[in-house]
């Protein structure tokens, strides 16, 4: 896959009956794209960002869905990826409910809005699209 050469770390959120759960997985040589868009409004053009990530076939090792994910009692190993989950340029092991807020307002960060599981050819790979 062309410049898969980012480290990102996917920040997957859950509610649980003790509260919010945070999942941290980091995955090496995948491709960020960043694009500068524009929203006509009346007061004027609004920027906003879109971001293109796509994950290699060969690093989906542990992926599961997030309803499989969800199910499992111990979630060690695993990952998921999931709407409104969040993407981060660079590692994280950990994160807190504030971290996870902040990075809506990080431009090295964005919140997942559309996945695609693009699994035929020769270049499978997991699309992600973000704002």
């Amino acid at each position: 896959m062309l410049n898969a050469d980012k480290t990102v770390t996917v920040i997957h959120h859950e509610k649980t009956a003790d509260g919010d759960a945070y999942f941290c997985h980091v995955l090496r040589g995948v491709s960020w794209h960043t694009q500068n868009r524009y929203t006509v409004e009346t007061t004027g053009q609004k920027p906003s960002r879109t971001h293109k990530i796509r994950i290699p076939f060969s690093l989906l090792g542990g992926y599961l869905d997030p309803d499989a994910f969800r199910e499992l009692p111990d979630k060690a190993g695993f990952w998921t990826l999931a709407h409104e989950d969040k993407i981060a340029l660079g590692e994280h092991e950990s994160i807190t409910g504030a971290e996870f807020a902040a990075l809506s307002r990080s431009p090295d960060a964005c919140t997942v809005l559309d996945i695609h599981k693009n699994f035929y050819g020769h270049s499978r790979h997991i699309y992600a699209e973000g704002g």
